[in-house]
C-alpha cells in the first residue's frame, strides 16, 4: 500500500505541475480531501467491528421483553440510508436553486463533524447506563449521525473526483480515491484493537465495567478529535473551494 501510495502521489503531483496552475490547485485539493476521507472512514468502519462488540458487551438490547442480537444493530445504518438518501438528494437540489448549497470541502467538514458527534453520543449514553449497559438509543443516535455524515461525504466525494480530474486521469484519480479506503480500513483495524476485550492474548475477558470504561475512553477521544478535524475543515473550506476553480 505504501508503494502504491508513493506512486499515486508522484503521478498526481507531476500531472499537477505539468498541467498548469488550475490543475495543480485542483490536485492539491484532491490530495487534501482524500486524506480527510481516510479519517472519516477509519472511524466510520468501526461499525462492523468494535461497535458491534460494544453492542454485544455494553448495550441494553432488550426491546419489549425481547433481546435483539448484537449484529442486528447493524440494521440502523442501512435503514437510515433508505430513509434519508432521497431526502438529501432533494435537499442539495433545493439548496442549489437558492444558492445555499455548501461547497464540497464544507460538506466534507460537516460530514466528519457529524461522525465525531456520533461517538460523543456514547459518552451521553453512559450517563444513563444501568449495570454497565447503556440504553439502545445510544446506538440509534450514533448511527443516525454517522449516516447523515456519510450522506454529506460519500456521494459528494465520488462526484468530486470525476469533476476535478482531467479526462485522461479520471481512472487514476478513482484509483487514488479507493486507495484511501484501503488505508482507512487499515487504520480502522488499529482503532478497533484499542477497544479489545482482552488485555493480552489469552488473558481473561474484561468485565462489563472494564470494557465500558475502555469503550468510553476510546470513543470519546475519537469523537473529540474528529469533531476538531471537522471544524478545522469547515474553517478552511473557503480557501480550498477557491483552489477548485469553479468546480461545485
Amino acid at each position: 500500500m505504501y508503494a502504491a501510495l508513493a506512486y499515486v502521489i508522484y503521478n498526481l503531483i507531476s500531472a499537477g505541475i505539468k498541467g498548469g496552475n488550475i490543475l495543480r490547485d485542483r490536485m492539491i485539493v484532491m490530495l487534501i480531501l482524500i486524506t480527510f476521507n481516510v479519517v472519516f472512514w477509519a472511524c466510520f468502519e468501526q461499525a462492523g467491528s468494535s461497535l458491534t462488540l460494544f453492542a454485544d458487551r455494553n448495550v441494553n438490547r432488550v426491546i419489549f421483553g425481547y433481546e435483539i442480537g448484537a449484529g442486528t444493530t447493524q440494521f440502523f445504518n442501512p435503514a437510515f440510508i433508505m430513509i434519508f438518501g432521497s431526502i438529501f438528494s432533494l435537499m442539495w437540489v433545493k439548496l442549489s436553486k437558492i444558492g445555499k448549497n455548501p461547497n464540497i470541502p464544507m460538506k466534507f467538514g460537516l460530514g466528519i463533524l457529524q461522525l465525531g458527534l456520533g461517538y460523543l453520543v456514547v459518552f451521553l449514553g453512559s450517563q444513563f447506563a444501568h449495570e454497565y449497559l447503556v440504553p439502545l438509543w445510544t446506538l440509534v443516535f450514533l448511527y443516525l449521525l454517522h449516516t447523515t455524515g456519510e450522506l454529506f461525504l460519500s456521494p459528494i466525494g465520488l462526484s468530486m473526483i470525476t469533476k476535478l480530474a482531467p479526462k485522461e486521469m479520471t481512472g487514476t484519480m478513482m484509483g487514488a480515491w479507493f486507495l484511501s479506503f484501503a488505508f482507512a480500513n487499515w487504520f480502522a483495524a488499529i482503532l478497533a484493537k484499542a477497544t479489545g476485550a482482552t488485555a493480552e492474548a489469552g488473558a481473561e475477558v474484561l468485565s462489563k465495567s472494564e470494557s465500558l470504561t475502555v469503550y468510553l475512553d476510546v470513543y470519546t477521544t475519537m469523537g473529540l478529535i474528529t469533531v476538531g478535524i471537522g471544524l478545522f475543515l469547515v474553517l478552511i473550506s473557503k480557501p480550498l473551494n477557491k483552489l477548485m476553480h469553479g468546480v461545485e
